[in-house]
Protein backbone atom coordinates (compact mmCIF):
# COMPACT_ATOMS: atom_id res chain seq x y z
CA UNK A 1 0.00 0.00 0.00
CA UNK A 2 3.12 2.34 0.95
CA UNK A 3 4.58 1.64 -2.40
CA UNK A 4 0.97 2.48 -3.93
CA UNK A 5 0.33 5.79 -2.11
CA UNK A 6 4.30 6.66 -3.33
CA UNK A 7 3.80 6.11 -6.81
CA UNK A 8 0.42 8.13 -6.89
CA UNK A 9 1.98 11.26 -5.09
CA UNK A 10 5.17 11.57 -7.41
CA UNK A 11 2.50 10.68 -10.80
CA UNK A 12 0.65 13.50 -9.33
CA UNK A 13 3.89 16.07 -8.78
CA UNK A 14 5.81 15.20 -12.05
CA UNK A 15 2.35 15.27 -14.00
CA UNK A 16 2.29 18.45 -13.06
CA UNK A 17 5.86 19.67 -13.80
CA UNK A 18 5.64 17.60 -17.76
CA UNK A 19 2.83 18.95 -19.70
CA UNK A 20 -0.11 16.88 -19.63
CA UNK A 21 -1.74 14.40 -21.43
CA UNK A 22 -3.18 12.73 -24.26
CA UNK A 23 -5.70 13.31 -26.79
CA UNK A 24 -8.68 11.89 -26.59
CA UNK A 25 -11.89 11.97 -29.05
CA UNK A 26 -14.45 11.54 -26.43
CA UNK A 27 -12.81 13.25 -24.04
CA UNK A 28 -15.36 13.30 -21.81
CA UNK A 29 -16.05 9.66 -21.85
CA UNK A 30 -15.22 7.30 -18.38
CA UNK A 31 -11.16 6.26 -18.09
CA UNK A 32 -12.68 2.97 -18.38
CA UNK A 33 -12.44 2.77 -21.74
CA UNK A 34 -8.76 3.52 -21.66
CA UNK A 35 -7.97 1.31 -18.92
CA UNK A 36 -6.74 -2.16 -19.96
CA UNK A 37 -8.45 -5.32 -19.20
CA UNK A 38 -7.40 -7.42 -16.13
CA UNK A 39 -7.80 -5.02 -13.07
CA UNK A 40 -8.12 -7.10 -10.13
CA UNK A 41 -9.61 -3.04 -8.81
CA UNK A 42 -10.51 -0.18 -10.34
CA UNK A 43 -11.53 3.53 -8.92
CA UNK A 44 -12.42 6.06 -10.92
CA UNK A 45 -13.79 9.71 -9.74
CA UNK A 46 -14.53 13.08 -11.59
CA UNK A 47 -14.52 16.78 -10.61
CA UNK A 48 -12.60 16.67 -7.48
CA UNK A 49 -11.27 20.15 -7.79
CA UNK A 50 -14.49 21.48 -7.07
CA UNK A 51 -14.85 19.35 -3.66
CA UNK A 52 -11.46 20.29 -2.75
CA UNK A 53 -12.22 23.90 -2.70
CA UNK A 54 -15.74 22.87 -1.13
CA UNK A 55 -13.58 20.91 1.82
CA UNK A 56 -11.12 24.25 2.37
CA UNK A 57 -14.50 26.39 3.09
CA UNK A 58 -16.29 23.95 5.31
CA UNK A 59 -16.89 23.57 9.30
CA UNK A 60 -15.09 20.23 9.22
CA UNK A 61 -11.65 21.81 7.76
CA UNK A 62 -11.97 24.70 10.69
CA UNK A 63 -12.65 22.59 13.07
CA UNK A 64 -9.49 20.25 12.17
CA UNK A 65 -7.31 23.49 12.33
CA UNK A 66 -8.50 24.35 16.02
CA UNK A 67 -8.43 21.02 17.28
CA UNK A 68 -6.05 20.39 20.01
CA UNK A 69 -4.40 18.02 18.36
CA UNK A 70 -3.58 20.39 14.75
CA UNK A 71 -2.75 22.93 17.52
CA UNK A 72 -0.25 20.77 19.37
CA UNK A 73 1.12 19.74 15.46
CA UNK A 74 1.94 23.07 14.97
CA UNK A 75 4.24 23.17 17.26
CA UNK A 76 6.48 20.53 15.81
CA UNK A 77 9.52 20.55 13.69
CA UNK A 78 7.66 18.15 10.84
CA UNK A 79 4.90 21.17 10.77
CA UNK A 80 7.68 23.78 9.94
CA UNK A 81 9.34 21.51 7.46
CA UNK A 82 5.67 20.81 6.32
CA UNK A 83 5.38 24.60 5.37
CA UNK A 84 8.61 25.34 4.05
CA UNK A 85 8.14 23.00 1.44
CA UNK A 86 4.30 24.30 0.98
CA UNK A 87 5.52 27.72 0.79
CA UNK A 88 8.65 26.55 -1.76
CA UNK A 89 5.72 24.53 -4.02
CA UNK A 90 3.84 27.74 -4.00
CA UNK A 91 6.40 30.00 -4.88
CA UNK A 92 7.59 27.78 -7.88
CA UNK A 93 4.22 26.78 -9.53
CA UNK A 94 3.10 30.12 -8.57
CA UNK A 95 -0.75 29.77 -7.32
CA UNK A 96 -1.20 28.27 -3.98
CA UNK A 97 -2.19 24.71 -3.80
CA UNK A 98 -5.63 24.65 -2.91
CA UNK A 99 -6.32 26.46 -6.51
CA UNK A 100 -3.73 24.17 -7.90
CA UNK A 101 -6.06 21.37 -6.63
CA UNK A 102 -8.72 22.37 -7.64
CA UNK A 103 -7.57 23.42 -11.13
CA UNK A 104 -5.53 19.99 -11.75
CA UNK A 105 -8.35 17.89 -10.26
CA UNK A 106 -11.26 19.11 -11.96
CA UNK A 107 -11.31 16.66 -14.62
CA UNK A 108 -10.83 12.46 -14.35
CA UNK A 109 -8.76 10.65 -12.60
CA UNK A 110 -8.29 6.81 -12.73
CA UNK A 111 -6.81 3.95 -10.91
CA UNK A 112 -5.92 0.55 -11.70
CA UNK A 113 -4.45 -2.25 -10.01
CA UNK A 114 -3.44 -5.37 -11.62
CA UNK A 115 -2.24 -8.62 -10.50
CA UNK A 116 1.74 -8.71 -10.47
CA UNK A 117 3.72 -12.17 -11.13
CA UNK A 118 4.92 -13.67 -7.92
CA UNK A 119 4.50 -10.18 -6.16
CA UNK A 120 1.83 -9.40 -3.23
CA UNK A 121 1.68 -5.36 -3.82
CA UNK A 122 -0.36 -4.93 -7.55
CA UNK A 123 0.68 -2.95 -10.36
CA UNK A 124 -0.47 0.39 -10.66
CA UNK A 125 -1.80 2.23 -13.81
CA UNK A 126 -2.83 5.73 -13.19
CA UNK A 127 -4.85 8.35 -15.68
CA UNK A 128 -5.68 11.83 -15.42
CA UNK A 129 -7.40 14.57 -17.23
CA UNK A 130 -6.72 18.08 -15.79
CA UNK A 131 -9.57 20.22 -15.58
CA UNK A 132 -7.76 23.70 -16.37
CA UNK A 133 -4.90 22.98 -19.12
CA UNK A 134 -4.26 26.59 -18.80
CA UNK A 135 -2.97 26.02 -15.34
CA UNK A 136 -1.03 22.79 -15.86
CA UNK A 137 0.89 25.26 -18.83
CA UNK A 138 1.26 27.88 -16.59
CA UNK A 139 2.67 25.13 -14.11
CA UNK A 140 4.72 23.62 -16.63
CA UNK A 141 6.13 26.82 -18.32
CA UNK A 142 7.45 28.02 -14.48
CA UNK A 143 8.86 24.59 -13.96
CA UNK A 144 10.17 23.05 -16.79
CA UNK A 145 13.70 25.21 -16.41
CA UNK A 146 14.01 22.59 -13.68
CA UNK A 147 12.52 19.37 -15.35
CA UNK A 148 15.06 19.79 -18.80
CA UNK A 149 18.38 20.37 -16.36
CA UNK A 150 17.46 17.17 -14.23
CA UNK A 151 19.67 14.02 -14.76
CA UNK A 152 17.12 11.59 -13.19
CA UNK A 153 14.91 12.33 -16.08
CA UNK A 154 15.19 10.61 -19.78
CA UNK A 155 13.04 11.76 -22.20
CA UNK A 156 11.75 9.71 -25.53
CA UNK A 157 9.08 10.66 -27.78
CA UNK A 158 6.50 8.27 -28.87
CA UNK A 159 4.68 8.03 -31.76
CA UNK A 160 1.69 11.04 -32.11
CA UNK A 161 3.82 13.59 -30.50
CA UNK A 162 3.45 11.79 -26.48
CA UNK A 163 6.06 12.55 -24.47
CA UNK A 164 7.61 10.08 -22.43
CA UNK A 165 9.77 10.04 -19.42
CA UNK A 166 11.39 7.53 -17.38
CA UNK A 167 11.99 8.85 -13.79
CA UNK A 168 13.71 7.64 -10.85
CA UNK A 169 12.87 3.92 -9.89
CA UNK A 170 11.50 3.03 -13.44
CA UNK A 171 8.66 4.94 -13.06
CA UNK A 172 6.82 6.55 -16.63
CA UNK A 173 4.90 9.07 -17.25
CA UNK A 174 3.57 9.81 -20.75
CA UNK A 175 1.83 13.23 -21.40
CA UNK A 176 0.09 14.94 -23.91
CA UNK A 177 -2.17 17.98 -23.88
CA UNK A 178 -4.84 17.53 -21.39
CA UNK A 179 -3.72 13.69 -20.67
CA UNK A 180 -1.03 12.33 -18.34
CA UNK A 181 -0.28 8.35 -17.51
CA UNK A 182 1.73 7.06 -15.54
CA UNK A 183 2.80 3.45 -14.06
CA UNK A 184 6.02 1.57 -13.23
CA UNK A 185 4.72 -0.72 -15.75
CA UNK A 186 6.15 0.06 -19.47
CA UNK A 187 3.68 -2.30 -21.04
CA UNK A 188 0.63 -1.40 -19.18
CA UNK A 189 1.19 2.44 -19.63
CA UNK A 190 1.77 1.64 -23.68
CA UNK A 191 -1.77 0.42 -23.73
CA UNK A 192 -3.28 2.76 -22.01
CA UNK A 193 -1.43 5.32 -24.43
CA UNK A 194 -2.32 3.50 -27.69
CA UNK A 195 -6.40 3.54 -26.29
CA UNK A 196 -6.03 7.37 -25.59
CA UNK A 197 -5.23 8.18 -29.09
CA UNK A 198 -8.05 6.11 -30.46
CA UNK A 199 -6.45 2.57 -31.37
CA UNK A 200 -9.05 0.23 -30.07
CA UNK A 201 -8.06 -2.70 -27.60
CA UNK A 202 -9.81 -4.86 -24.61
CA UNK A 203 -10.38 -2.87 -21.77
CA UNK A 204 -12.19 -2.83 -18.06
CA UNK A 205 -15.10 -1.12 -19.66
CA UNK A 206 -15.99 -4.36 -21.87
CA UNK A 207 -15.50 -6.77 -18.91
CA UNK A 208 -18.58 -8.31 -17.89
CA UNK A 209 -18.66 -8.18 -14.01
CA UNK A 210 -18.10 -4.04 -14.78
CA UNK A 211 -21.05 -3.27 -17.29
CA UNK A 212 -23.36 -5.34 -14.26
CA UNK A 213 -21.76 -2.93 -11.53
CA UNK A 214 -22.38 0.19 -13.99
CA UNK A 215 -25.92 -1.41 -14.53
CA UNK A 216 -26.78 -1.44 -11.16
CA UNK A 217 -25.56 1.67 -9.67
CA UNK A 218 -25.14 3.94 -12.70
CA UNK A 219 -21.86 5.51 -14.16
CA UNK A 220 -22.18 9.14 -12.98
CA UNK A 221 -20.87 9.84 -9.42
CA UNK A 222 -18.20 11.85 -8.23
CA UNK A 223 -16.44 8.22 -7.23
CA UNK A 224 -16.84 4.68 -7.82
CA UNK A 225 -14.77 1.75 -6.93
CA UNK A 226 -14.94 -1.58 -8.66
CA UNK A 227 -13.32 -4.62 -7.13
CA UNK A 228 -13.35 -8.16 -9.42
CA UNK A 229 -14.02 -10.63 -6.92
CA UNK A 230 -13.07 -13.89 -8.57
CA UNK A 231 -10.13 -12.23 -10.19
CA UNK A 232 -8.95 -11.08 -6.75
CA UNK A 233 -9.69 -14.24 -5.08
CA UNK A 234 -7.47 -16.04 -7.62
CA UNK A 235 -4.45 -13.71 -7.47
CA UNK A 236 -4.26 -14.20 -3.88
CA UNK A 237 -5.24 -17.53 -3.82
CA UNK A 238 -8.44 -17.22 -1.58
CA UNK A 239 -11.18 -18.96 -2.84
CA UNK A 240 -14.39 -17.61 -1.47
CA UNK A 241 -16.38 -19.94 0.00
CA UNK A 242 -20.43 -19.62 1.58
CA UNK A 243 -19.71 -18.86 5.53
CA UNK A 244 -20.83 -22.06 7.98
CA UNK A 245 -20.19 -21.11 11.21
CA UNK A 246 -17.65 -18.33 12.42
CA UNK A 247 -15.52 -17.85 15.07
CA UNK A 248 -15.94 -14.52 15.82
CA UNK A 249 -19.59 -13.07 17.21
CA UNK A 250 -19.51 -9.85 16.20
CA UNK A 251 -18.05 -10.75 12.58
CA UNK A 252 -21.26 -12.51 12.68
CA UNK A 253 -23.90 -10.02 13.76
CA UNK A 254 -22.11 -7.29 11.35
CA UNK A 255 -21.44 -9.18 8.55
CA UNK A 256 -23.12 -12.77 8.35
CA UNK A 257 -25.57 -12.10 5.97
CA UNK A 258 -23.36 -10.30 3.87
CA UNK A 259 -20.71 -13.09 3.35
CA UNK A 260 -23.06 -15.06 1.85
CA UNK A 261 -23.90 -12.58 -0.83
CA UNK A 262 -20.49 -12.09 -1.36
CA UNK A 263 -19.27 -15.35 -1.92
CA UNK A 264 -21.20 -15.55 -5.36
CA UNK A 265 -20.82 -12.05 -6.32
CA UNK A 266 -18.54 -11.22 -9.62
CA UNK A 267 -18.10 -7.43 -8.14
CA UNK A 268 -18.03 -5.40 -5.06
CA UNK A 269 -19.15 -2.06 -6.33
CA UNK A 270 -18.75 1.15 -4.09
CA UNK A 271 -19.79 5.09 -5.56
CA UNK A 272 -19.52 8.33 -3.86
CA UNK A 273 -21.16 11.58 -4.32
CA UNK A 274 -21.31 14.71 -2.13
CA UNK A 275 -23.41 17.21 -1.74
CA UNK A 276 -23.56 20.63 -0.42
CA UNK A 277 -24.23 19.72 3.14
CA UNK A 278 -23.03 16.20 3.30
CA UNK A 279 -22.36 13.01 1.18
CA UNK A 280 -23.17 9.82 0.07
CA UNK A 281 -21.26 6.23 0.18
CA UNK A 282 -23.26 3.32 -1.29
CA UNK A 283 -22.45 -0.17 -1.72
CA UNK A 284 -23.60 -2.91 -4.12
CA UNK A 285 -22.74 -6.60 -4.24
CA UNK A 286 -24.63 -9.28 -6.73
CA UNK A 287 -26.41 -12.59 -5.00
CA UNK A 288 -29.37 -14.33 -4.22
CA UNK A 289 -31.15 -11.97 -1.86
CA UNK A 290 -34.40 -14.74 -1.20
CA UNK A 291 -32.04 -17.28 -0.45
CA UNK A 292 -30.15 -14.98 1.90
CA UNK A 293 -33.16 -13.36 3.25
CA UNK A 294 -34.77 -17.22 4.23
CA UNK A 295 -31.55 -18.18 6.00
CA UNK A 296 -30.42 -14.83 7.71
CA UNK A 297 -34.03 -13.36 8.29
CA UNK A 298 -32.34 -11.44 11.56
CA UNK A 299 -29.96 -9.56 9.02
CA UNK A 300 -32.05 -8.14 6.42
CA UNK A 301 -34.67 -5.66 6.26
CA UNK A 302 -38.07 -6.48 4.56
CA UNK A 303 -38.25 -5.02 0.70
CA UNK A 304 -40.81 -1.88 0.18
CA UNK A 305 -40.10 -0.77 3.70
CA UNK A 306 -37.88 1.96 4.66
CA UNK A 307 -35.30 -0.19 6.77
CA UNK A 308 -33.14 1.85 9.12
CA UNK A 309 -34.22 5.00 10.49
CA UNK A 310 -32.39 8.13 9.37
CA UNK A 311 -29.53 9.81 11.78
CA UNK A 312 -31.40 12.20 13.38
CA UNK A 313 -30.55 15.59 12.49
CA UNK A 314 -29.46 16.91 15.85
CA UNK A 315 -27.32 20.48 15.75
CA UNK A 316 -23.78 20.09 15.56
CA UNK A 317 -23.95 16.31 14.26
CA UNK A 318 -20.31 15.29 13.34
CA UNK A 319 -21.60 12.08 12.33
CA UNK A 320 -23.24 8.31 13.26
CA UNK A 321 -24.70 5.41 11.50
CA UNK A 322 -27.63 3.16 11.87
CA UNK A 323 -28.03 -0.74 10.77
CA UNK A 324 -31.04 -3.25 10.95
CA UNK A 325 -30.24 -6.30 12.85
CA UNK A 326 -33.10 -8.62 14.76
CA UNK A 327 -30.68 -8.79 18.06
CA UNK A 328 -33.46 -11.40 19.07
CA UNK A 329 -33.66 -13.14 16.80
CA UNK A 330 -29.20 -13.53 16.03
CA UNK A 331 -29.38 -14.37 19.68
CA UNK A 332 -31.48 -17.34 19.72
CA UNK A 333 -29.99 -18.54 16.58
CA UNK A 334 -26.27 -18.49 17.78
CA UNK A 335 -25.91 -21.70 18.25
CA UNK A 336 -26.52 -22.35 14.20
CA UNK A 337 -24.13 -19.59 13.49
CA UNK A 338 -21.06 -19.41 15.84
CA UNK A 339 -18.66 -22.53 16.56
CA UNK A 340 -19.70 -24.49 19.98
CA UNK A 341 -16.92 -23.80 22.04
CA UNK A 342 -17.83 -19.85 21.90
CA UNK A 343 -21.06 -21.04 23.89
CA UNK A 344 -19.12 -20.94 26.96
CA UNK A 345 -19.07 -17.11 26.29
CA UNK A 346 -22.43 -16.88 25.86
CA UNK A 347 -23.22 -18.43 28.87
CA UNK A 348 -21.15 -16.20 31.27
CA UNK A 349 -22.52 -12.93 30.07
CA UNK A 350 -25.87 -14.58 30.69
CA UNK A 351 -25.02 -14.90 34.09
CA UNK A 352 -23.24 -11.32 34.55
CA UNK A 353 -26.96 -10.22 33.25
CA UNK A 354 -29.10 -12.44 35.17
CA UNK A 355 -27.89 -10.64 38.19
CA UNK A 356 -28.78 -7.25 36.85
CA UNK A 357 -32.21 -8.63 35.51
CA UNK A 358 -32.68 -11.09 38.27
CA UNK A 359 -35.71 -13.55 37.55
CA UNK A 360 -35.46 -12.37 33.75
CA UNK A 361 -33.91 -15.26 30.90
CA UNK A 362 -31.77 -13.83 28.91
CA UNK A 363 -32.71 -15.41 25.66
CA UNK A 364 -36.36 -14.88 26.14
CA UNK A 365 -37.36 -12.02 28.03
CA UNK A 366 -34.43 -9.34 27.30
CA UNK A 367 -32.80 -9.90 23.67
CA UNK A 368 -36.21 -10.10 21.98
CA UNK A 369 -37.39 -6.57 23.91
CA UNK A 370 -34.59 -5.05 21.47
CA UNK A 371 -35.68 -4.05 18.22
CA UNK A 372 -34.47 -4.07 14.51
CA UNK A 373 -32.42 -0.96 14.79
CA UNK A 374 -29.27 0.16 16.41
CA UNK A 375 -28.22 3.54 15.97
CA UNK A 376 -24.60 5.26 16.88
CA UNK A 377 -24.17 9.24 16.51
CA UNK A 378 -22.33 11.93 18.18
CA UNK A 379 -22.50 15.75 18.02
CA UNK A 380 -21.03 18.54 19.45
CA UNK A 381 -21.97 19.47 23.22
CA UNK A 382 -21.57 22.91 25.51
CA UNK A 383 -20.61 22.88 29.26
CA UNK A 384 -22.79 25.76 30.22
CA UNK A 385 -24.36 23.69 32.50
CA UNK A 386 -20.66 23.90 34.12
CA UNK A 387 -18.81 26.89 36.08
CA UNK A 388 -15.98 25.99 33.95
CA UNK A 389 -15.04 23.02 31.36
CA UNK A 390 -12.91 19.71 30.74
CA UNK A 391 -9.43 20.27 29.61
CA UNK A 392 -9.92 18.15 26.81
CA UNK A 393 -13.25 18.31 25.33
CA UNK A 394 -14.83 15.56 23.55
CA UNK A 395 -18.33 15.46 21.72
CA UNK A 396 -21.68 14.21 22.97
CA UNK A 397 -22.45 10.30 22.00
CA UNK A 398 -25.82 8.41 22.07
CA UNK A 399 -26.48 5.19 20.95
CA UNK A 400 -30.23 4.36 19.79
CA UNK A 401 -32.36 0.87 19.42
CA UNK A 402 -35.91 0.16 18.85
CA UNK A 403 -37.52 -1.70 21.24
CA UNK A 404 -40.30 -4.17 20.25
CA UNK A 405 -42.51 -3.04 22.36
CA UNK A 406 -42.51 0.73 24.08
CA UNK A 407 -42.43 -1.00 27.35
CA UNK A 408 -39.78 -3.13 27.28
CA UNK A 409 -37.95 0.69 27.95
CA UNK A 410 -38.21 0.13 32.11
CA UNK A 411 -35.78 -3.02 31.27
CA UNK A 412 -33.16 -0.54 29.99
CA UNK A 413 -33.52 1.80 32.41
CA UNK A 414 -32.93 -0.76 35.58
CA UNK A 415 -29.93 -1.09 33.39
CA UNK A 416 -28.39 2.46 32.97
CA UNK A 417 -29.18 3.04 36.59
CA UNK A 418 -27.08 0.12 37.43
CA UNK A 419 -24.64 1.53 34.95
CA UNK A 420 -24.22 4.65 36.76
CA UNK A 421 -24.80 3.86 40.41
CA UNK A 422 -21.31 1.54 39.64
CA UNK A 423 -20.12 3.98 37.84
CA UNK A 424 -19.67 6.63 40.81
CA UNK A 425 -18.83 4.03 43.00
CA UNK A 426 -16.37 3.05 40.50
CA UNK A 427 -14.68 6.94 40.32
CA UNK A 428 -14.80 7.56 44.01
CA UNK A 429 -12.82 4.55 44.46
CA UNK A 430 -10.45 5.56 41.99
CA UNK A 431 -10.23 9.58 43.15
CA UNK A 432 -11.43 11.40 40.08
CA UNK A 433 -11.69 14.30 42.31
CA UNK A 434 -15.58 14.10 40.76
CA UNK A 435 -18.36 16.50 42.45
CA UNK A 436 -21.09 14.02 44.32
CA UNK A 437 -23.90 13.70 42.16
CA UNK A 438 -27.23 11.97 42.58
CA UNK A 439 -30.16 10.58 40.10
CA UNK A 440 -32.92 12.69 38.92
CA UNK A 441 -34.75 13.08 35.98
CA UNK A 442 -35.86 16.20 34.09
CA UNK A 443 -38.95 16.53 32.02
CA UNK A 444 -38.52 18.00 28.00
CA UNK A 445 -41.19 17.82 25.32
CA UNK A 446 -43.46 15.35 27.94
CA UNK A 447 -40.88 13.11 27.85
CA UNK A 448 -38.87 12.39 30.86
CA UNK A 449 -35.29 11.66 30.66
CA UNK A 450 -33.48 10.10 33.46
CA UNK A 451 -29.92 11.54 34.18
CA UNK A 452 -27.70 12.83 37.10
CA UNK A 453 -27.60 16.05 38.90
CA UNK A 454 -24.26 17.52 40.35
CA UNK A 455 -24.28 18.83 43.81
CA UNK A 456 -22.44 21.52 42.86
CA UNK A 457 -21.68 22.92 39.57
CA UNK A 458 -18.20 21.75 38.45
CA UNK A 459 -15.67 24.75 38.88
CA UNK A 460 -12.36 25.09 36.84
CA UNK A 461 -10.80 25.78 33.65
CA UNK A 462 -9.65 22.07 32.53
CA UNK A 463 -11.50 19.89 34.49
CA UNK A 464 -10.80 16.23 34.34
CA UNK A 465 -12.09 14.35 31.29
CA UNK A 466 -14.90 12.86 32.63
CA UNK A 467 -16.86 15.87 33.26
CA UNK A 468 -17.38 15.33 29.54
CA UNK A 469 -19.72 12.30 30.21
CA UNK A 470 -23.49 12.87 31.79
CA UNK A 471 -25.05 10.06 31.18
CA UNK A 472 -29.01 10.42 30.49
CA UNK A 473 -31.34 8.00 29.24
CA UNK A 474 -34.57 7.86 27.54
CA UNK A 475 -37.54 6.21 25.96
CA UNK A 476 -38.74 8.37 22.90
CA UNK A 477 -41.29 6.88 20.28
CA UNK A 478 -40.57 3.29 20.86
CA UNK A 479 -36.71 3.48 20.74
CA UNK A 480 -34.72 3.72 23.96
CA UNK A 481 -31.71 6.85 23.86
CA UNK A 482 -28.55 6.36 25.75
CA UNK A 483 -26.60 9.39 26.12
CA UNK A 484 -23.24 10.93 27.41
CA UNK A 485 -24.67 14.70 26.94
CA UNK A 486 -28.15 15.63 28.40
CA UNK A 487 -28.20 18.86 25.64
CA UNK A 488 -27.63 15.62 22.93
CA UNK A 489 -30.63 13.67 24.92
CA UNK A 490 -33.01 16.59 24.77
CA UNK A 491 -32.07 17.59 21.13
CA UNK A 492 -32.80 13.62 20.20
CA UNK A 493 -36.11 13.87 22.08
CA UNK A 494 -37.06 16.40 19.69
CA UNK A 495 -36.28 15.19 16.50
CA UNK A 496 -37.27 11.58 17.17
CA UNK A 497 -40.48 12.66 18.06
CA UNK A 498 -40.96 13.49 14.53
CA UNK A 499 -42.39 11.20 11.73
CA UNK A 500 -40.42 8.93 10.08
CA UNK A 501 -40.31 9.41 6.09
CA UNK A 502 -42.12 5.97 5.26
CA UNK A 503 -41.03 6.34 1.31
CA UNK A 504 -37.43 6.42 0.72
CA UNK A 505 -35.24 3.75 -0.16
CA UNK A 506 -34.50 0.68 1.56
CA UNK A 507 -31.36 0.66 3.56
CA UNK A 508 -30.07 -2.08 5.52
CA UNK A 509 -27.00 0.27 6.63
CA UNK A 510 -27.10 4.01 6.96
CA UNK A 511 -23.57 6.27 7.11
Amino acid sequence: MKKICFSLVRFSLVGALLSGGLALAAAKRSLAGSMPFGALAYIEAEGLGAKVRQLQKSEFYADILKSPQYKEFESTGDYTKMWAGRTMVETLIGMDLWTAAEKLLGGQLALGFYPKKGQVEPETLILLRVGDIKALKKIHGRLKPFIWLSDEIERSELPGGVELFKLENNFFVATKDAWIVGSEDRGLLLKSVKMLGGQASKSIAQDDSYKKFLQKMGDKHLGKVFVNIPAYAKQYNQPIEMPGKLDNGGASFLFHGIMELFAGSPYLGVTMDSMEKGFSVVSAIEGNMEAARRKYGWFFSEPGTPGTRDIPQVAGLMGGFTFHRNIGSWYRNREKLLEERLMAGFDEFESGLGNVFPGQDVGVDIMPALGSTTTFLAAKQTFEHFEGEPGVKLPGFALIFDLDKPENGALFQLLFQTIVTITNITSAEQGLNREPSVMTAVVHKGVPINTIQYLRPPKGKRLNISYNFMPCAATVNGRFVFCTSLQLCRALVEEMSKPQDKTRVNRNLNF
